[in-house]
């Protein structure tokens, strides 16, 4: 009875050392002989069938002091159920200190090991500080009230000599990680400083080898010296973070350390805090690669570093200097390039020119909101600032760093090495000061007219003053693989305006005729100051670029036309292509939405389409010859004669502002004017300005409906019931050709103010026998042609009409079926847009 007490007795002491279960795979039940020798493949047997192990063991100190953490696996292949009551480890030193242990929280729950499973404990327990990693050894010991002391050890694991706890630099180690698995691993880790600290950056892969989602916001990071001083790592990325099953994630988190400890070797420790007893317990160590804070990127090279997660390869340009009487400003670039496969935010960073001494100066930039970083699409970001004219921007650096928050501090990301360009040069997207204006080169795009292309410079002229000013007098013209094309060419404005506010922008473009063959690897642009009767005064070359790639958009998205007194939205609705006996046509609907607070005309548009094999078609829109009120919209047709050879599987339509070229290109039109742009079919020959990509192929976006209500055709929906096929007869017997009655209900879209396009609705009668004899009959909609009927908007009118074939009764073998088929007849080419099987002489439902 004595026996029995002192064992139920013991019971709170044993909770302390219950095991957790996990999924893991536990380690052999026998050691390899040329497995390496760990703390994880040494045993202890509990039974014939069952078996402990040390899984792992690692230091963090800590306010509690050097905290030891270590899990405990208990493998049960037999087939009862061990009661982990009768067990417990002590940890004691090779001289013989003996530390008590301390079960978490979480685990003091679990009392057994069902058959077959491995179950997971995690103990921890306070140390000295002289105490190393290969002094330890675990005594695992059972009660046994047949001893004298009433316990029996069973075995001993010891620490092996000459081993680490700490996981080498770019290897992987699986964790456990509040009852889950989670892989991880040193991705990349690189140290920049600046007078007062190091910035140590730490790219951190995680992966879910798990069942379960991981939350990752309760994850802890430190940073441990070989002498046992922690630092906090910043985690505050990871808040409402989780990792699903299976899921990897690369992690950026960030520490500050002081300067001495920069270079010396630093271990990673991945935490997670037991609230409880208030103890941080350690989950896996990793050996951070040995680096020296990073030297400054050389000017020309490209540095990769991780931005939630994410590569991005980071760039710096040349440096505009222009000087001033007290100071000097500069004006540069910063390239991002996200290189992986994912779109981020647009990370928020500060910039900074720091001179050799150590002093910095703030640099500005234009913030966009809400914007990301696409995959394989640069972001440029435009960057200026004020200097005394002292310092000399190719002698100093571009430091970098992250935006500091309430819950982040700031971090350096990189420094990054300067020059300074030649005098008044640049590339796409940099700009020059020109008295009190900044003119900056948007875009050099080439598209093509009707026989020949044309090249397009798209500048925005800047007013830096406090005052409005006049649209200054300046032109252009292009270098194509360093040879001059044309002459000067004047700017021609895309805004309605003749001056310019205080700190706002004028568009403008200059263009240049070239023929279609020309082959461009490089184009430079050259903007000069217009001179009357003289060659203007070369004010900056734009040099060395490529050609600016086209937007794509997805079909769903609108085209914004931004340009002043024009402002409107252009939306897809609807494409197809129509069926023609010789040629087929594309034809699209799109909607326009005038943007200006006055009523105005829908600016001119210009289009063509391209097939993967470099076939160009020019696109035509219909007239549009009224004004729209503000935020009306109009539903535009534009249509092109297309070969049968025209590949319609996959091909492109580019979009863009029209601009007349009434001068074939050869000069420009007087600065601050704009071509006639307003309502008209487009001339081919125009200049495509700001154009974007839709990606399409030959189906039809309005698919053919097997009914005939709500038919949605050009801006129309028409309804047809109670139709009726019959033989027209005259007198008794007289058989005249064919008859079909019904009713209808014909509307225009009422959200659409203007519908442009002459479409036609034509009837197409198939008999269903073997001979197919087939009536066609077409109606006008807008406007009724050469013996055409109008067909006028109605709701449930009646509608009769009659086709001539005295000869019919000879063409039919069976009344019985027939298809009524129903199509959009635009530009001499037809699309099915409703088919339906009927019985003749049977009014349908």
């Amino acid at each position: 009875m004595k026996q029995k007490w002192i064992k139920y007795g013991v019971v709170t002491l044993a909770a302390s050392s219950l095991l957790l279960q996990n999924g893991l795979l536990p380690a052999a039940p026998v050691a390899a002989a040329a497995a390496p020798v760990s703390i994880s493949n040494q045993i202890v047997k509990l039974s014939a069938s069952s078996y402990l192990n040390i899984r792992e063991a690692h230091f963090l100190m800590q306010e509690k002091g050097k905290v030891l953490a270590f899990s405990v696996a208990i493998t049960n292949n037999g087939s009862s159920e061990i009661n982990l009551i009768d067990y417990w480890l002590r940890v004691k030193t090779k001289s013989g200190k003996t530390f008590k242990t301390t079960l978490t929280e979480g685990d003091k729950t679990k009392t057994t090991v069902a058959p077959k499973t491995t179950q997971y404990i995690t103990y921890y327990t306070v140390v000295d500080n002289q105490t190393t990693i290969n002094d330890l050894s675990f005594e695992v010991v059972k009660w046994d009230f047949s001893q004298a002391n009433y316990e029996r050890r069973l075995g001993v694991i010891k620490y092996p000599a000459n081993t680490t706890d700490r996981i080498a630099a770019f290897q992987g180690s699986v964790m456990l990680y509040n009852s889950n698995k989670i892989k991880g691993a040193i991705k990349q880790s690189f140290i920049t400083k600046d007078a007062n600290s190091a910035y140590l950056t730490i790219n951190f892969l995680l992966e879910n080898v798990g069942q379960q989602a991981v939350d990752l916001s309760k994850m802890n990071f430190f940073v441990q010296t070989d002498s046992f001083s922690v630092y906090n790592v910043d985690a505050s990325g990871l808040d409402q973070v989780s990792i699903q099953p299976k899921e990897r994630k690369i992690v950026t988190l960030h520490a500050t350390v002081p300067l001495v400890v920069a270079g010396k070797p630093l271990s990673f420790v991945v935490a997670l805090n037991d609230e409880a007893s208030k103890v941080t317990l350690p989950s896996g160590v990793f050996n951070l690669p040995s680096v020296k804070p990073a030297a400054a990127v050389e000017f020309g090279q490209k540095r990769a570093v991780y931005m939630d997660g994410t590569p991005i390869n980071t760039q710096v340009g040349t440096v505009l200097l222009t000087q001033g009487t007290d100071k000097n400003q500069v004006e540069f670039n910063f390239t991002l390039n996200n290189i992986g496969t994912t779109s981020i935010a647009n990370p928020s960073l500060d910039y900074f020119l720091m001179t050799p001494s150590g002093i910095s100066y703030p640099l500005t930039y234009t913030k966009e909101e809400n914007s990301t970083l696409l995959p394989n699409i640069e972001k440029v970001i435009s960057l200026t600032g004020d200097i005394p004219t002292t310092v000399k921007p190719e002698t100093g650096q571009l430091v970098v760093k992250t935006t500091a928050t309430d819950k982040a501090k700031s971090y350096i990301i990189g420094n990054y090495k300067m020059q300074k360009s030649t005098p008044q040069v640049g590339g796409l997207n940099s700009a020059f000061k020109y008295n009190d204006y900044s003119v900056k080169l948007v875009s050099i795009q080439r598209s093509p007219i009707e026989d020949n292309d044309m090249l397009v410079a798209n500048l925005a002229i800047t007013n830096q003053t406090q005052i409005t000013k006049q649209v200054p007098a300046l032109g252009g013209y292009f270098l194509v693989n360093g040879v001059k094309v044309g002459t000067e060419q004047k700017i021609v404005g895309l805004d309605d305006a003749v001056t310019i506010a205080p700190g706002a922008s004028y568009n403008a473009i200059v263009y240049a005729q070239i023929p279609y063959t020309t082959a461009i690897d490089t184009i430079t642009f050259v903007s000069t100051e217009t001179i009357q009767d003289k060659a203007g005064k070369t004010l900056y070359q734009f040099s060395g670029q490529k050609l600016s790639d086209i937007p794509t958009k997805s079909t769903d998205a609108s085209y914004d036309i931004m340009s002043i007194g024009k402002r409107s939205s252009i939306k897809i609705a609807r494409t197809a292509i129509f069926t023609g006996d010789s040629k087929d046509t594309f034809y699209a609907e799109l909607e326009a939405i005038n943007n200006e607070n006055r009523a105005a005309l829908v600016a001119k548009l210009g289009a063509y389409i391209v097939d993967k094999n470099g076939i160009v078609v020019p696109v035509q829109f219909a007239e549009i010859k009224d004004k729209l009120s503000p935020t009306g919209k109009a539903l535009v047709s534009a249509w092109a004669p297309v070969s049968k050879q025209f590949d319609k599987t996959a091909y492109q339509l580019i979009v863009g502002q029209a601009l007349s070229n009434s001068t074939g290109g050869s000069t420009g039109t007087s600065t601050g004017e704009t071509p006639s742009d307003g309502g008209g079919t487009t001339d081919t020959s125009s200049i495509l300005v700001n154009p974007v990509s839709y990606s399409l192929n030959n189906q039809n976006t309005v698919p053919t409906k097997s009914d005939f209500t709500d038919i949605q055709f050009a801006g129309f929906n028409l309804t047809l019931h109670h139709i009726i096929a019959s033989l027209n007869v005259s007198g008794q017997f007289s058989v005249e050709g064919l008859k079909m009655a019904m009713d209808y209900s014909l509307a225009k879209d009422t959200q659409y103010e203007l519908i442009t396009g002459d479409h036609k609705l034509m009837f197409e009668f198939v008999n269903k026998d073997n001979r197919q004899v087939t009536y066609t009959k077409q109606f006008g909609l807008l406007t009724a042609g050469t013996n055409e009927e109008l067909l006028k908007e109605g709701e449930s009118a009646p509608l009769e009409f009659t086709i001539a074939d005295t000869a019919i009764q000879s063409k039919i073998n069976q009344y019985q079926n027939y298809t009524l088929n129903i199509y959009d007849v635009f530009q001499n080419s037809k699309l099915l847009v409703a088919s339906r099987d009927l019985q003749w002489f049977s009014v349908s439902n």
